[in-house]
């Protein structure tokens, strides 16, 4: 499993933004909304009593309708604003949002948490309206905890992702774990395949113009096959087309997406 000294020290970032906190923005991946929801800070906002907002971010990757039942099945525990820091979408409303919750405050501190890479960083971007957090595909570059004035009495809290003690091929199907650290990509990217092939099996075949199979380990094959990624002795390099596949479903070139 993840270390579970990583997964304590995250918990506590998580507990301490929390406490500070009048607001929470929790970030989640607008593509596999579900599964990038972190039952840890919600439960602990539950605890504490904080007003907590689903960001539903990354928008653009998804069609409308998607979005629209994704967005019904949140809002059964919180507020939902669907988002995209890359097109702007949605910083308007998520503003207003938090300035009504705002209005009987002096001061308000809003934690912006999530899983790494699901764009805490770029949301609070598009929020101050300039670069002021460090953002990056690569999963974990923000470090440290970092205070952004947004208005006259708001403030932004940058945190590092929130991540729970889970596997480390998990957290990567996520997007949320550096390929190039797996051990055993190919065995990641086999299962990030199989989903795909479940849900939308043409963002394999527009992604890399092929056309897959239904078995995962012989799609892996065939896209290696396709990028010429070759071991000595001509053998497709599986590992390699792993962690290619696995860097193109966190950047979104592979537009896939399910509840």
């Amino acid at each position: 499993m993840e270390k579970p000294r990583e997964w304590l020290r995250e918990k506590s970032i998580a507990k301490k933004v929390l406490k500070e906190s009048n607001v929470v923005l929790e970030v989640v991946d607008a593509r596999i909304p579900l599964i990038t929801r972190n039952s840890v800070v919600e439960s602990l906002a539950k605890e504490r009593n904080k007003n907590l907002i689903i960001v539903l971010n990354k928008s653009d990757l998804v069609p409308k309708d998607f979005l629209e039942q994704a967005k019904s099945l949140i809002e059964k525990d919180f507020p939902v604003i669907v988002f995209s820091a890359h097109k702007n979408i949605g910083v308007n409303q998520l503003l207003e949002k938090i300035k009504e919750y705002a209005k009987e405050k002096q001061i308000v501190k809003v934690g912006v948490l999530g899983y790494p890479n699901v764009g805490k960083s770029s949301v609070i971007n598009a929020l101050k309206k300039k670069k002021v957090a460090t953002t990056s595909p690569k999963p974990g570059m923000t470090v440290g905890e970092k205070l952004i004035k947004l208005d006259e009495n708001i403030y932004l809290i940058d945190t590092p992702g929130i991540i729970t003690l889970e596997y480390q091929e998990d957290l990567a199907l996520k997007g949320s774990y550096i390929p190039d650290k797996l051990p055993y990509p190919a065995d990641v990217a086999v299962k990030l395949i199989e989903k795909i092939l479940q849900n939308k099996k043409e963002a394999l075949e527009e992604a890399y113009k092929v056309k897959v199979s239904n078995d995962p380990l012989q799609t892996l094959e065939i896209i290696g096959k396709k990028l010429n990624y070759k071991v000595s002795g001509g053998e497709v390099d599986y590992d390699r087309t792993a962690k290619k596949i696995l860097w193109d479903w966190i950047k979104g070139h592979i537009k896939a997406y399910w509840l």
